[in-house]
């Protein structure tokens, strides 16, 4: 498990929302490692077009090609369904797993029979507050809240007054927390839900809460495509 402990946070392949891709990556330049091929699998929330996960699948699947691993990732925007994946993977009997645990109550209790299953399970992005609880190695990511407050300590010292805090996916626990440390330290601070699934949708909300008129005078969003 301590071997794997590297190789499980640098893996990924291409998804197209809840479609899984598997096999090799094709070798990155350099030599590969000579040792035992693992089969890891990645689950995330990412929905298609998401520029961030973007990044991570392309700088694992760089490290999965030359580090003899073999990847399946997956992806759904709903906590129940990346739960079922999380399950198929262990009845799999995959040598390990990386997942955002962006929905602890829908995906915690996979995760711990993972973990009880003799399955390595490290998280990624989200789950910051939960890791320990459910028996992970290890989370790789920011405190959110913590980037929260430090984002409504800057808004203040721009002399901003009053701020709309975009949450583009409701129930994630990384985003709710980011906003709610926007709050902590910058209290005039709305909250505005979208649905990133739906990117039209998230234009139009954003230009009628605009046009609506308001005391915001700044907007804090929390992803790429969302900016």
């Amino acid at each position: 498990a301590l071997f794997a402990i590297p190789l499980l946070i640098l893996t990924a392949c291409s998804s197209t929302g809840g479609r899984e891709t598997s096999g090799d990556a094709g070798a990155a330049e350099g030599q590969v490692a000579d040792t035992e091929q693992i089969t890891v699998a990645m689950v995330t929330h990412a929905v298609p077009g998401d520029t961030f996960w973007d990044i991570v699948r392309r700088g694992a699947e760089e490290n999965a090609a030359k580090n003899n691993v073999d990847l399946i990732y997956a992806s759904d925007p709903e906590g129940s369904e990346q739960a079922l994946l999380i399950d198929q993977y262990v009845q799999q009997e995959v040598d390990g797993l990386v997942v955002a645990n962006a929905k602890p109550e829908a995906l915690n209790d996979s995760l711990v029979a993972a973990v009880e299953a003799g399955i390595p399970v490290v998280t990624i992005n989200a789950g910051d507050a939960q890791w320990e609880d459910i028996g992970a190695i290890t989370h790789f990511g920011q405190p959110e809240r913590t980037a929260g407050e430090a984002a409504g300590e800057e808004l203040a010292e721009q002399g901003f007054s009053s701020a709309i805090c975009v949450i583009q996916e409701q129930g994630h626990v990384g985003l709710e927390s980011r906003c709610e440390g926007v709050a902590d330290t910058f209290p005039d601070t709305e909250i505005l839900y979208v649905d990133s699934a739906d990117m039209p949708s998230v234009e139009a909300d954003l230009t009628a809460k605009l046009q609506a008129g308001g005391e915001q005078d700044v907007m804090v969003t929390l992803g790429a495509p969302i900016a």
